[in-house]
């Protein structure tokens, strides 16, 4: 070890005085043997020539002695890290270009790989993450449904392959404490939920199985943020009980500062949740409402098979059971926890993934060209050195450990850009991504960033290596001496065209992308949402929501008020069920579901929807009377085809006795308005029943106040108004109606602006290529153009001569890129709205621009070899 030392110790930092102490030490060798000689009797000349013969020729027991004492290989390597760093600092400018395109390539991979690491790839941050599997229930033709309490009572008395199933229902609540009313997030969750997404809580305990006993007293959970908000932080507060809106319920357990809930954005359960109730299961209402997203634990051992086998088995099991004729079609299915919660995000990142991924590879093709016509500029010094006995690895070895040299400061440099990339991406991310807070540069990145850095290093450093593999002294001396290369541009033409393909590839799938942001900005989505104020209030009943909704439409600048159940685009869950009309079979009454909303009189007035046949509700409509819906256009084509709806009679569920208290109903139709867009601006999920309130009460109610120009001041006013009914009625969700609208907008906006930013990256990388490669050709082509000129070529002719250079790559380029797009563009489909993959409109316009911006590059180097001048071309050669 100590010789390895000694030698390492000797490459870095003694080179200098190697030579020195070997002559030394050779001298004092040799005048050794010259002493031993004298001593046997000879004469000083005879000692002096026995020595020499004896200890060899000089220089080679120098060479001998050296390698001994070194490392050769590492040394050399280090002769080839020093050379490629005088390289890089006697060409800052070409460096600069390298490392700044390597920046952003990489960095703009390593920016969306930091997400595919986090959303794709990290496990989800719950115990035994790799075992939890989500449930959902296929009711009719509606195949992600929650269950019902008294389906997860069965599930788990028919469960071999889970250990736990467990659910959890989201709704709008009161914030506990005796401080001012406000609105929180409340999750109804089974007692043995909390364990499955928590390792320990960090005051009390989880909930238990005393705690879902029917006379069993009101328990609660808090989040850390509420508990730090509202109680101080107060490490006491385990056995207290508590204020909660019009009861008490005595707190158990606090959660962890770093507890959040990540779910798929369809189960409506969003991470903000901030108290938690428990909710018994049992055998009870065999027919009642499916309420409870169900998350469940494999058992070790246990298969995602196996289960889905086990759960199809159990559904049509509980699909014989008494008490479910209102309920058919009921099945399960078993889906891994964590692909689910991603499966919206997904696809856009993997789009994004692609998308930077084809920018790095036309970065490497640009820095491939920008090497290969370095080695041209040194085929004089290559030639040189290979005369010299240097041999082609040797040569090969050089122009890699450059290209690895530039590719790990680009890869530095990339991480920078990716870090401010990933801040970037965060202030403009979309819903989808909103589960998703924290997105580190791990270990798992920075080894991908690097890794892409070398990998990418090597790949275009792999370019001026092809430029010595058929090396001919005699030629390569001759070529070197002239500014005429005309031969050996293949490569150079097929990365060009390479470079155009990809860029047109990325060009045509962003002018796609936009064409969906346009037509979902021009979506109607069943109502105006401009000059429409909205905020969400929890109540005890009719008679206080009635008074506050008279109230508010008193106010100045609010011409109409009113308000609904569910919101449109809001996160405020959802509320839907079977509904079949007079005469329907037995199939057709289990079939089909449509989304509930229950609404106070004026709503369609005050958020603008269109009424297109019959009336809205008046204050008359209640339970007392014969009760009255109101269908949208989808619903009534699918029912009574060509004909009104009005006076139909139709089964819906409402709850006349209160809250939740669902039950099958009779209702006339009264009025068909036009489909509003509660779930997206670009597809239609459900048919839409709307309720008069006092036959569908719901505890969260959000008021929608159309306004006759600015809100300024509205908020304070409304908060006012609720108030003075009374102090104990909590409000959230102040917001503009256009802001949901916008949100929903966001994920269209999200794809396409980052595909907009990385196209034009593509398109400058590209042209740049096109327009440096034809620069260096002009250059080299000096002589031969004056030559041209000098016998009687007119300059047009050397314009076009030039212009055809270029269009021999960037043709063949757009034609490949055309192909591509073929088979890529499909794939794109499910982020597409009103656009087809092949539009060929789309594709006609990104040709057209790709060629004319490409004619533009080869245009600029064309018009200066058009000004050459012959006799100046000529007396430079």
């Amino acid at each position: 070890m100590r010789q390895w030392w000694s030698k390492i110790e000797r490459a870095l930092g003694r080179r200098r005085n190697l030579a020195c102490e070997l002559e030394q030490e050779m001298d004092a060798h040799l005048q050794f043997v010259i002493e031993e000689n004298l001593k046997q009797g000879m004469t000083p000349d005879e000692a002096h020539t026995a020595a020499r013969r004896e200890f060899g020729i000089m220089a080679v027991v120098q060479q001998r002695s050296y390698e001994s004492w070194q490392f050769r290989r590492f040394e050399s390597l280090l002769q080839d890290i020093r050379y490629a760093l005088r390289g890089i600092v006697k060409a800052p400018a070409f460096s600069l270009i390298v490392i700044l395109t390597l920046a952003i390539g990489i960095g703009a991979n390593t920016a969306i790989f930091s997400f595919v690491n986090a959303v794709l790839l990290h496990p989800l941050p719950y115990p035994s993450a790799d075992r939890l599997v989500i449930l959902w229930s296929g009711l009719g033709y509606s195949g992600r449904a929650p269950f019902s309490s008294f389906e997860v009572f069965h599930l788990r008395q028919r469960s071999t392959q889970f250990d736990q199933i467990s659910g959890i229902w989201v709704t709008n609540g009161a914030l506990p404490g005796d401080g001012p009313a406000e609105q929180v997030k409340v999750a109804d969750v089974t007692s043995n939920f909390l364990p499955l997404v928590c390792p320990r809580p960090a005051l009390g305990r989880f909930f238990g199985p005393e705690d879902d006993l029917e006379n069993a007293p009101s328990t609660m959970i808090l989040t850390h943020g509420v508990w730090a908000r509202r109680f101080g932080s107060d490490p006491n507060i385990i056995g207290r009980s508590i204020r909660y809106g019009r009861y008490r319920s005595t707190v158990i357990g606090v959660l962890p500062a770093d507890f959040r809930l990540i779910f798929p954005d369809d189960a409506s359960v969003p991470a903000n949740v901030e108290v938690f109730e428990s909710v018994p299961v049992g055998p009870w209402q065999p027919d009642g409402p499916g309420f409870l997203h169900v998350v469940g634990r494999l058992r070790d051992g246990a298969t995602l098979a196996a289960a889905q086998s086990e759960m199809n088995s159990a559904a049509a099991q509980i699909n014989k059971l008494g008490g479910r004729a209102s309920v058919g079609n009921f099945t399960v299915s078993v889906f891994p926890f964590q692909a689910d919660t991603v499966r919206e995000v997904r696809p856009t990142l993997l789009c994004l993934f692609a998308g930077v991924g084809l920018v790095l590879l036309i970065g490497c093709a640009n820095i491939a060209n920008l090497l290969m016509a370095r080695a041209r500029r040194r085929l004089r010094e290559t030639t040189i050195r290979a005369a010299l006995g240097a041999s082609r690895f040797r040569l090969a070895r050089q122009f890699l450990t450059e290209s690895l040299l530039l590719g790990i400061l680009g890869g530095i440099a990339a991480l920078a850009t990716g870090y401010a990339a990933i801040h970037a991406i965060f202030a403009a991310r979309p819903p989808s991504f909103a589960n998703f807070d924290h997105v580190p540069l791990d270990a798992r990145v920075l080894i991908f960033t690097f890794a892409v850095a070398l990998g990418v290093s090597i790949l275009f450093g792999l370019a001026p290596v092809f430029s010595i593999r058929r090396i001919d002294l005699t030629r390569d001396l001759r070529e070197s001496s002239r500014q005429s290369t005309g031969s050996r541009r293949s490569w150079t033409s097929a990365l060009v065209s390479a470079e155009v393909a990809l860029a047109f590839v990325l060009l045509t799938s962003t002018g796609l992308l936009m064409r969906t942001f346009i037509n979902i900005l021009h979506t109607d989505p069943g109502f105006r949402p401009d000059k429409v104020f909205t905020f969400r209030v929890s109540v005890p009943g009719y008679a206080p929501l009635h008074l506050i909704q008279q109230k508010l439409a008193a106010l100045p600048g609010v011409q109409s008020a009113s308000a609904i159940s569910h919101l449109p685009l809001d996160d405020a869950g959802n509320w839907y069920d079977y509904y079949y009309r007079e005469g329907a079979s037995a199939a057709e009454q289990t079939s089909v579901m449509a989304d509930h909303r229950s609404t106070l009189p004026g709503y369609f007035t005050a958020i603008g929807a269109t009424l297109l046949e019959g009336r809205d509700f008046t204050d008359a409509d209640d339970a007392q009377h014969q009760h009255v819906a109101i269908i949208d256009d989808v619903l009534a084509r699918e029912l009574w085809p060509g004909q009104s709806a009005i006076g139909h009679k139709i089964n819906l569920s409402d709850s006349p006795p209160g809250f939740y208290q669902f039950q099958r109903d009779w209702a006339i139709i009264v009025g068909v308005i036009h489909h509003v867009q509660y779930h997206s601006l670009t597809a239609i999920i459900r048919p839409q029943i709307y309720v008069p309130y006092p036959i569908a009460p719901r505890p969260s109610m959000s008021f929608v106040l159309h306004t006759s120009g600015s809100d300024f001041g509205l908020a304070a006013a409304v908060r006012s108004t609720i108030d003075g009914v009374s102090k104990d009625i909590p409000t959230t969700h102040v917001e503009r109606m256009q802001l949901l609208v916008d949100h929903a907008r966001s994920e269209s906006r999200f794809a396409s602006l980052l595909a907009t930013l990385l196209s034009v990256i593509a398109l400058v990388l590209a042209t740049s290529g096109i327009y440096g490669v034809l620069s260096y050709s002009v250059a080299q082509r000096t002589t031969e153009i004056g030559i041209r000129m000098a016998i009687g070529a007119p300059r047009t002719k050397v314009l076009r001569m030039i212009l055809a250079d270029g269009f021999t790559w960037i043709l063949p380029g757009l034609l490949a890129g055309f192909l591509l797009c073929l088979m890529v563009t499909p794939l794109l489909a499910h982020l597409l709205y009103g656009v087809q993959p092949t539009n060929l409109t789309n594709y006609a316009v990104m040709f057209t621009g790709v060629l004319t911006v490409s004619a533009l590059a080869a245009f600029l180097p064309a018009r200066r070899a058009m000004k050459i001048d012959p006799l100046a071309a000529l007396r430079y050669e």
